[in-house]
């Protein structure tokens, strides 16, 4: 049975591609010796995004749960990197941000949502998604991939890993800050080359995961759009 579930989540996702200022008296900047890093300026920082994602790592305990709905499946590795919590539509459920690979030759990764229920008898993964970048960065609602059919477009390609560079996070706050005042920046999940860089960032923003769109570019910083994700 296993084997027949883990074909058809592969099917489901199938098509998815998926610096410091001199010290003086009349501006007050600090020195090149008293500089914090970005992170360290981030966290707790009125206006700006938290940075303390650890509400949301890979315990002992959410890795024991990941592997027991995960194992034997076939067509693809999936590593999970956060914990997303329950979904509203599965108080069973508890939701993975997971880094996935068909195991296939020379196979990119890319990331998807991954839903495992636990009703205590049994473990089982319910739900493999995977973004739409394209669509969702016109929609205020992150558009997921559940139909082999549903192709990505756009130019979007998935990162390697969710750790968001310093300059990214600056970027991040600089066009945010207001909106997303206190949401907390969680993964790097894709960007996209169009006249400079475009950004999907993973946040959750008051308990609600969204997906935040930015564009960095010579003249300058903008939003795309921010997505709410309905897990």
């Amino acid at each position: 049975m296993k084997k027949l579930i883990s074909l058809l989540l592969v099917a489901s996702v199938g098509t998815a591609l998926i610096g410091g200022c001199s010290n003086n008296a009349a501006d007050n900047s600090v020195s090149e010796t008293e500089q914090t890093t970005s992170a360290e300026v981030l966290l707790g920082a009125a206006g700006q995004a938290s940075t303390d994602t650890s509400e949301w790592a890979m315990t002992d305990d959410r890795q024991a749960l990941f592997d027991a709905a995960t194992d034997g499946l076939l067509g693809a590795d999936y590593e999970a990197v956060l914990c997303l919590g329950v979904p509203e539509s599965n108080p069973l459920g508890t939701v993975f941000l997971c880094r996935t690979t068909y195991v296939t030759p020379d196979a990119d990764p890319f990331w998807t949502f991954v839903t495992v229920q636990d009703v205590g008898s049994s473990v089982t993964v319910e739900d493999v998604k995977a973004i739409q970048y394209a669509r969702s960065t016109t929609s205020a609602d992150l558009y997921l991939a559940d139909e082999p059919d549903e192709v990505i477009i756009g130019g979007w390609a998935s990162t390697e890993d969710i750790e968001i560079p310093s300059e990214v996070l600056d970027a991040f706050n600089e066009v945010f800050g207001e909106e997303l005042s206190g949401a907390v920046p969680c993964a790097l999940l894709a960007t996209q080359v169009i006249n400079g860089t475009n950004y999907c960032i993973l946040v959750n923003d008051a308990g609600q995961w969204k997906c935040a769109f930015l564009s960095v570019t010579p003249s300058g910083n903008f939003p795309l759009t921010v997505a709410n994700i309905a897990l």
